[in-house]
């Protein structure tokens, strides 16, 4: 899903891969930065990101996906990619609420 490699050529940086990851999440919520020990290093207090690449502003999670057609099925497994890929752990869906999602749970 995340390659991290920097565009520099240098291979594997954790800035990267940040980049890749807010362009498909978006921007991580100002507390949840806070707890970070390392997120000084891309991030100012408030939040803005500093690590010297631009984010792609149209890498969504939705344009990732490329091997399902578009309709109800790629919405349901979007919903519930969604439910799991979430800054907080907090706001990301339980292991019951994944396993009784409507898009694993459909007749095929």
């Amino acid at each position: 899903m995340f390659c991290g490699q920097d565009q520099d050529g240098s291979g594997y940086r954790t800035r990267m891969h940040l980049a890749e990851i807010i362009g498909l999440l978006g921007m991580p919520p100002v507390e949840f930065l806070k707890s970070g020990l390392r997120s000084r290093n891309w991030f100012e207090d408030d939040g803005t990101w500093n690590a010297g690449i631009e984010i792609l502003q149209d890498a969504t999670l939705e344009k990732s996906e490329e091997r399902l057609e578009e309709g109800e099925n790629k919405d349901m497994f979007m919903r519930f990619m969604r439910g799991m890929l979430q800054w907080r752990p907090e706001d990301r869906k339980t292991v019951k609420e994944l396993l009784d999602d409507p898009w694993l749970n459909r007749k095929v």
